[in-house]
């Protein structure tokens, strides 16, 4: 990747093991491919979801609920990492930064210690638009 490393930023706005698992599959590409990648945690996909009370007691699907436990079986059969080992993983090796919505934050009355530690910083709205302003790629899920 010749110049400028290039920079994609997430607005993750759902909190279902199935948007992240898709989210955490595409950070790592993105990380290994030498990319900055920056994601902002809104109320279900990050203030909630990654709290520490919570995150490993996460099932929930956003489509096909039923199907929810037969996919989760088929993961652990595949050996496949957790999207939270996955993104745990791209930040060991890559350039990976987490923020929390302060608004979705003090929905839950939150602070940063409430969350895993994988999250660096609660951030403001304005500041996550500047971000993604700067960004070559910004993906919503």
């Amino acid at each position: 990747m010749g110049g400028k490393q290039k920079r994609m930023t997430v607005s993750v706005f759902s909190g279902s093991v199935d948007r992240l698992t898709g989210l955490a599959m595409l950070v790592s590409g993105a990380v290994a491919m030498g990319m900055e990648v920056e994601l902002f945690l809104q109320l279900w996909g990050g203030a909630y979801t990654f709290r520490k009370d919570v995150i490993q007691k996460n099932m929930n699907f956003s489509e096909f609920q039923n199907l929810g436990p037969e996919v989760g079986r088929r993961l652990q059969e595949l050996k496949l990492p957790s999207w939270f080992d996955l993104l745990r993983e791209a930040k060991k090796t890559g350039n990976l930064k987490i923020y929390v919505c302060s608004t979705a934050a003090a929905i839950w009355n939150a602070r940063k210690e409430d969350f895993v530690d994988l999250v660096d910083d609660i951030i403001g709205a304005g500041e996550w638009v500047d971000k993604m302003s700067e960004a070559d790629i910004t993906l919503f899920v």
